[in-house]
């Protein structure tokens, strides 16, 4: 809850989502997090072993975190929604 003015069609702290890398409702009017192309990419998952062939793998996996929130942070945040209105750095697919 924010304590001071609240300007109306201006995004705040109360707008803050966890996982994504600016003010949700700071990008184009109308989008959402679901037409952004920094949303969804591949990461490096558990080393396993392979019995069959005698290796450790590691497959990519997919996470539907923001690609910018990593670049920024440095750190894989949470799965962003896809019904969440974009932010500043929104690109469109």
């Amino acid at each position: 809850m924010s304590y001071l003015t609240k300007n109306p069609g201006t995004p705040d702290r109360d707008s803050v989502q966890p996982g994504m890398a600016h003010l949700e409702g700071s990008g184009p009017a109308g989008k959402t997090c679901e037409h952004c192309t920094h949303r969804g990419y591949f990461r490096t998952g558990k080393a396993k072993f392979n019995s069959r062939t005698g290796m450790i793998e590691q497959n990519p996996v997919r996470t539907m975190g923001c690609r910018i929130f990593l670049k920024l942070t440095h750190r894989h945040g949470p799965a962003v929604n896809k019904d969440w209105r974009a932010c500043r750095y929104f690109q469109p697919k």
